[in-house]
């Protein structure tokens, strides 16, 4: 098992928790408001906690029982949570959970389940991962409409789904880590939704299996990040890589190397770099399939 902490009331800093032998964070991508000033997880600060080899898995959580709005709402939160992840240098192609944080009753997972279809209608079905005690993640992987499963052990009458991800460890009470209150987790599978893994033989699919997987990097990482209503290039670039001078060669050409620098949501790649690795990646997935 793997240790991991989820945390809203700061952001420790990533030595710190590396120190505490923990290996993952479940951080959210909902704004916590004047009350939560730490809750939301920021671009930096994802770079900062790779840089300490530190995992980040995806939760989404506004309000306590937000899924009993429903679909539309499952819709509109799975959109804002994608760009969130992707403006953090995260991946389309991993789950975010969605946090049914209260004691659902039997009745109300209908709505529940209609939220995380509404989820799974933006990021597709494999992405969709469910928080909350026993009966609700339960019932949302007997349903079919998550993909994942976060258990707390609060509402949960002391049981445990065989088929969870990740266990948050309410009877170890809580862990401070530089000053802010933790709660503890517990990896319990070996994909349990951290933003690193990649599966090991075959070719990945995104969502979309009709989409090439490295288009859909790049067109999700453009709406979501930069925004479809730019369209200046100067203003892109500097939404892109910060970039405020252009470098010229002696003939008068842009020196795309000199003045795209290093991406940090690309882990410091260039964008010619990571153009290449987009390349290299179309051509791996075309021979997988004797294209």
């Amino acid at each position: 098992m793997i240790k991991g902490l989820d945390y809203a009331g700061g952001r420790p800093e990533p030595a710190d928790i590396a120190a505490a032998g923990v290996g993952f964070v479940c951080r959210y991508l909902s704004d916590g408001g004047a009350a939560l000033p730490g809750k939301q997880l920021l671009p930096g600060e994802a770079d900062a906690l790779r840089a300490a080899g530190i995992d980040i898995v995806s939760n989404w959580e506004t309000t306590a029982d937000r899924m009993l709005d429903g679909y539309s709402a499952g819709v509109a939160d799975a959109n804002a949570a994608i760009r969130q992840v992707l403006s953090c240098g995260g991946r389309s192609d991993r789950p975010i959970y969605f946090s049914a944080d209260f004691d659902a009753t039997p009745a109300q997972q209908t709505p529940i389940d209609a939220y995380l279809q509404g989820c799974a209608s933006v990021l597709g079905p494999a992405n969709v991962g469910v928080y909350g005690g026993y009966w609700v993640v339960s019932r949302a992987l007997n349903d079919g409409v998550a993909a994942y499963a976060w258990q707390t052990q609060a509402w949960s009458g002391g049981q445990q789904d065989q088929r969870i991800a990740i266990l948050q460890d309410n009877e170890a009470g809580y862990a401070d880590v530089d000053g802010v209150q933790c709660d503890v987790d517990w990896a319990l599978t070996t994909d349990y939704g951290q933003w690193s893994y990649r599966p090991k033989g075959g070719v990945m699919t995104g969502p979309n299996p009709d989409v090439p997987l490295t288009q859909k990097y790049f067109t999700d990482f453009v709406t979501g990040y930069i925004g479809p209503e730019i369209t200046d290039t100067k203003t892109v670039r500097e939404q892109l890589t910060g970039a405020r001078n252009d470098v010229y060669t002696a003939d008068g050409r842009l020196d795309v190397q000199q003045s795209y620098p290093g991406w940090p949501q690309l882990g410091g790649h260039t964008l010619v770099d990571a153009v290449a690795q987009l390349l290299e990646d179309v051509e791996a997935i075309k021979a997988k399939l004797g294209a």
